[in-house]
């Protein structure tokens, strides 16, 4: 201790300010290389792994889901395709370089390389970043202009949004490459600390995109509320009666049960579902019944529409939710840094840098538990049951949307068996006693 306090003592007496700068950067790079103890080293390889499969295999099924179940074809989930792809990109290409340059504490790979990845980094996380924004912009247009938006929501559309997406996130990452100069200072490969830079890059990544997704999702929940409040206000019908001299009009509740005009019109058995009726009472019951049962089809496709909205408005505010999480320490700390408002210590550099890196696992995870369209497809490919995976789900659909298939249970009492020519005969002489009344009436 005594040696090494001399050394120190020395450096004071030195003509050449220079050098004493020189050495401090050399203790400085000793001290980055203070070697991690083996318990903290496991825990961060687990963690780390856990976060690039998670990542890699979540987005692969969202694009397999999407591409092999047909319900899934539309539009709108290209988007989500395309936020898969920036962020199984994420996991392939820039998290097992981090996770190299974590546990060797210091850049090793050389400066080309240190280009190369640091451009991958910026691109396909903001393109991660600028997908939820576009995504968030979709579901606000199909919820406060659904008519208009719903004829424009085409596949060339959304194309449209994608080819944006990828082309505001190389302007972010090829300007330094072009027009800022590039130094590896201690062995650190991050991009050029440049004040106006790094102005330019968060405002463009992250703090534009957030603001334009919070305001559209705070309109998206007004109009909302104001939708719901229009559904409550008509959910009474109004028919008008057939007769002319009848001019008044009936409100009508909606129930399950037959609309019943006058008890002379018609009449039913008590003991079956059969209605017998004549040919001028069923005339005016085809009138008054068409419109009552386009009327419920349409209510039941409204609510079915609007519950699928509702469930897509939730997943969305997860999702923002988690991003906002993720990716606003590492953004504060690249303003904070950039003006040496604060000397921020390695581990925690790397900690809110692996946060914001999470958020590529995270979002498949949330389609999966709020989304069931894609928790199905999810469920079946963990289980590698490729083969029946578009059966299943074509059943689980028709399950959620009609109710499960109950069998019908026959009594045996109730069965008589009868010969086969005795049933042929049966209804050959029905459907010939029926044919010559019809021709007779006509």
């Amino acid at each position: 201790m005594s040696e090494t306090f001399e050394t120190y003592s020395d450096y004071d007496f030195l003509p050449n300010n220079e050098d004493v700068i020189i050495e401090n950067d050399l203790l400085l790079n000793v001290s980055h290389n203070i070697p991690i103890k083996p318990f903290i080293a496991a825990i961060m390889c687990i963690v780390v792994s856990i976060i690039i499969v998670v990542t890699l295999i979540g987005n692969l099924m969202v694009c397999l889901a999407v591409f092999m179940v047909r319900k899934l074809k539309q539009p709108p989930n290209f988007l989500l395709v395309n936020l898969a792809v920036a962020d199984f990109s994420v996991g392939f290409f820039v998290m097992p370089i981090a996770f190299l340059s974590l546990f060797e504490n210091r850049w090793i790979l050389g400066e080309t390389l240190c280009r190369l990845w640091t451009s991958a980094d910026l691109t396909l996380c903001t393109a991660s970043i600028l997908n939820l924004c576009f995504i968030t912009v979709d579901r606000y247009l199909i919820i406060t202009k659904p008519l208009r938006y719903c004829a424009q929501r085409t596949s060339k559309r959304i194309f449209i949004y994608i080819l944006l997406v990828w082309c505001g996130a190389f302007l972010v990452s090829v300007t330094p490459l072009i027009f800022l100069p590039w130094k590896m200072d201690s062995k650190v490969c991050q991009v050029p600390q440049n004040q106006f830079y790094q102005i330019y890059a968060t405002f463009f990544t992250f703090y534009g995109p957030t603001a334009v997704m919070v305001i559209l999702y705070w309109k998206m929940l007004k109009a909302a509320k104001r939708l719901a409040e229009k559904e409550e206000r008509s959910t009474s019908l109004y028919l008008e009666d057939y007769d002319r001299k009848n001019s008044s009009s009936k409100k009508l509740q909606k129930t399950n049960s037959y609309l019943i005009t006058s008890e002379n019109d018609l009449s039913s058995s008590e003991s079956g579902s059969k209605f017998f009726y004549n040919r001028r009472s069923s005339a005016f019951l085809n009138v008054v019944r068409v419109p009552l049962i386009s009327h419920t089809r349409r209510n039941s496709q409204q609510n079915h529409h609007s519950v699928k909205e509702n469930k897509a408005r939730i997943t969305l505010g997860v999702i923002m939710s988690t991003f906002i999480v993720c990716w606003l320490p590492f953004f504060i700390m690249a303003l904070v840094k950039s003006f040496k408002l604060i000397d921020a210590p390695v581990w925690l550099d790397n900690l809110i840098l692996w946060l914001g890196y999470s958020n590529s696992m995270l979002n498949p995870l949330i389609y999966c538990k709020y989304n069931s369209e894609f928790r199905v497809p999810f469920r079946e490919m963990l289980c590698c049951r490729f083969r029946t995976l578009k059966s299943v789900v074509r059943h689980e659909s028709f399950t959620k949307k009609y109710g499960p298939i109950k069998p019908q249970k026959i009594k045996e009492n109730e069965v008589e068996e009868k010969p086969v020519t005795q049933s042929i005969k049966k209804s050959s002489i029905q459907e010939t006693t029926i044919i010559p009344t019809l021709s007779k009436k006509n």
